[in-house]
């Protein structure tokens, strides 16, 4: 094998750190030296087969995207934006029933690229229509794979979501199976414990939609609100009990929404090692309440950023998420959100292993961005104020998005 070195006008390390002309000794796909210094580039020069001096930038780590539903890229404004929940559900419902298989292997296709172009590199994808795999044949973007199950409290529906998922996806590079039950309101305490099964048996990330609504909380609790007219008899108990009785709630699971927590739910979820994935996009688009994000950070909950879907959402770029959430929450620091967007994100798809950070012995999966004059001195509060221009992305050391933010994948 031969090193490739890159250099850059800034670089973005752990602890997220910049350094001046620093750069990165790539072989064999993953990172062989992070060099954080003129004679570090001089001596890794020396080593190096092949050097490409990308210029003026940021070099940093790919985004980790935790929770995103590419299979609905088709359907960009075709939902009422700020509707009753259970109106936006029904619709959704029907949207995508219109779609045909063909039609939702390219919407995934589409959704794939527009997260690669703007800088994300890992995505925890939600596959209901099993069109996931057929969208991103041969195509770069490292996907979990979370496979949805619902069975809407109905006896006879849990077996066949089962089978549904009763064989493991294929493992592939870039590849990884995870699971998802969809929400409390539409999983059966039957399901759960099966899902939990199938989770220890396979080491598969579980990831679902929890608290999203307060119809949802309505209906668990109490059994009444908007979705009563929809489901049938409620349990009469709290989501996240439903979940830590059936063995889910743990470091696998991550949490989709949480935007009504009952008191003192945060401190389980954070004392179970568990994620909670906020998509201030998605939560902007349907014009929520303020978003209790000082609960989960004062109860120590580890916090991931999402998109969702473009049925919910105006894009798929996880920088504007970064944005969105700084903007509703103006004292957090740039440092800390850039940690949801990266290895926050990369906790929830248990992939913190090789995803969320540079580091000697990662995989090469890297985003140039291009800063404006006077950012070079604050780069990551540039980066996390406004979404930033992406002038190259890498997937194991191989740039698959050009200067011009052009796909190549």
């Amino acid at each position: 094998m031969s090193a490739r070195l890159l250099s850059a006008g800034a670089l973005l390390t752990q602890g997220a750190r910049a350094y001046r002309g620093g750069g990165l000794l790539l072989e064999g796909g993953r990172v062989r030296r992070v060099l954080t210094s003129a004679a570090a580039l001089r001596r890794a020069a020396r080593e190096a087969r092949t050097r490409v001096d990308l210029g003026e930038g940021l070099l940093t780590t790919g985004l980790v995207n935790a929770h995103a539903h590419l299979e609905l890229s088709g359907l960009a404004g075709a939902l009422p934006r700020g509707a009753d929940f259970a109106a936006w559900v029904r619709a959704l419902m029907a949207a995508r029933a219109a779609r045909s298989p063909r039609q939702l292997a390219r919407d995934v296709r589409r959704g794939a690229q527009r997260c690669l172009d703007t800088g994300t590199t890992w995505v925890g994808d939600i596959d209901t229509c099993g069109r996931t795999l057929a969208g991103l044949s041969r195509h770069p973007l490292r996907v979990r794979v979370h496979r949805e199950l619902i069975d809407a409290w109905d006896p006879s529906r849990t077996a066949a979501a089962l089978a549904r998922v009763a064989r493991a996806l294929p493992r592939r590079a870039g590849r990884l199976e995870g699971l998802a039950p969809h929400a409390p309101f539409t999983v059966s305490e039957r399901l759960l414990e099966a899902v939990a099964g199938l989770s220890r048996a396979r080491a598969a990330q579980v990831t679902m939609h929890w608290s999203e609504s307060e119809a949802e909380v309505d209906w668990m609790v109490r059994g009444s609100g908007p979705l009563a007219g929809l489901l049938g008899a409620s349990p009469r108990t709290p989501g996240l009990d439903l979940l830590e009785r059936a063995g889910l709630l743990g470091p696998r699971l991550s949490l989709v929404h949480g935007n009504h927590p009952r008191r003192g739910e945060p401190a389980r979820i954070a004392a179970a090692g568990a994620t909670l994935v906020h998509c201030p996009g998605s939560h902007r688009w349907f014009e929520r309440e303020p978003f209790p994000l000082a609960t989960y950070r004062r109860a120590g909950v580890q916090l991931a950023l999402g998109t969702d879907s473009l049925a919910s959402n105006d894009d798929l770029d996880l920088a504007r998420e970064m944005a969105l959430v700084r903007e509703a929450h103006p004292a957090l620091g740039p440092e800390e959100v850039w940690d949801w967007a990266t290895r926050g994100g990369a906790r929830a798809l248990g992939v913190g292993d090789r995803a969320g950070r540079l580091a000697a012995g990662r995989p090469a999966d890297l985003v140039l961005w291009d800063l404006r004059a006077g950012d070079e001195r604050a780069p990551l509060e540039a980066l996390t104020r406004a979404a930033a221009r992406v002038r190259g992305v890498w997937i194991g050391g191989r740039r698959v998005v050009d200067e011009r933010g052009a796909g190549r994948g």
